[in-house]
């Protein structure tokens, strides 16, 4: 299933809400400085600001454009 990954510079994610019916954050790889975030949907503007997440695309993992948005986005946290 396709969907949208994030890097979440503070190591945080949004978590599930009880009303919730389809859960929105797939999995979490959570690393050192980053967390690598897969999410069924978009995030709002507002979860974006609270986790400080950034967009690496929309599809699956292995493919070329979110490799790349990630490693790219991960290099940036490691340089602070």
């Amino acid at each position: 299933m396709r969907n949208y990954w994030y890097v979440s510079l503070s190591n945080r994610y949004p978590q599930p809400n009880e009303g919730d019916l389809v859960r929105v954050v797939q999995s979490v790889q959570i690393k050192k400085k980053y967390s690598i975030v897969e999410m069924t949907r978009e995030a709002t503007p507002k979860e974006i600001d609270k986790y400080n997440l950034r967009y690496c695309g929309y599809g699956y993992f292995n493919e070329s454009h979110i490799e790349e948005n990630i490693n790219k986005n991960s290099r940036d946290t490691n340089a602070n």
